[in-house]
């Protein structure tokens, strides 16, 4: 028995928990099985279009939202360097190496970030390296940049030959 008292015949019961099921359109209202199937057939395969006007107002409403150079310029600016939330203090780990920000270091690298060993090497010698001259951590530690364990080698070669020789010798 219904809520009213009344009772439905097995055609209507069928109909009514179809519609429990979701066998709703667009505008909420119930349609059958073979309804959805027709509308089903009639969209397959078929871009919903926007007319002409539609596309219009959406590109009017568009237009002028662009950031000029000077307006992204600005924003970027903001998130930039110690603004930026994810900052570090300009301070990056690769390889066990420490990087430090220096954008205007004769070597530094497109992000700006030069090696701490190259800069302390630099500090104590009083000028900058020359593109041959390795800077060697002594202890094998590459974060370790403390003055005294930095050695420097005047070639690339130079700090090859002593690796050789320190494997050979192990």
């Amino acid at each position: 028995m219904s809520m009213l008292g009344l009772k439905h015949n097995a055609e209507t019961k069928r109909k009514m928990s179809g519609s429990q099921i979701g066998n709703k359109n667009a505008e909420g209202h119930i349609v059958s099985r073979e309804t959805r199937e027709k509308m089903s057939a009639a969209l397959r395969g078929k871009r919903h279009e926007q007319s002409v006007e539609t596309r219009a107002k959406i590109s009017a409403s568009l237009r002028g939202h662009r950031n000029s150079p000077e307006s992204y310029e600005k924003s970027a600016a903001s998130c930039r360097g110690a603004k930026n939330y994810r900052w570090k203090g300009g301070k990056t780990i690769i390889r066990g190496y420490v990087y430090l920000k220096r954008p205007n270091h004769p070597r530094a690298s497109k992000r700006g970030y030069v090696a701490e060993h190259h800069l302390v090497m630099e500090a104590r010698l009083g000028r900058i390296l020359l593109p041959n001259e390795i800077p060697h951590h002594v202890n094998g530690n590459p974060a370790d940049n403390r003055d005294e364990n930095l050695f420097l080698f005047s070639s690339i070669g130079e700090h090859i030959k002593f690796h050789k020789t320190q494997e050979e010798q192990l």
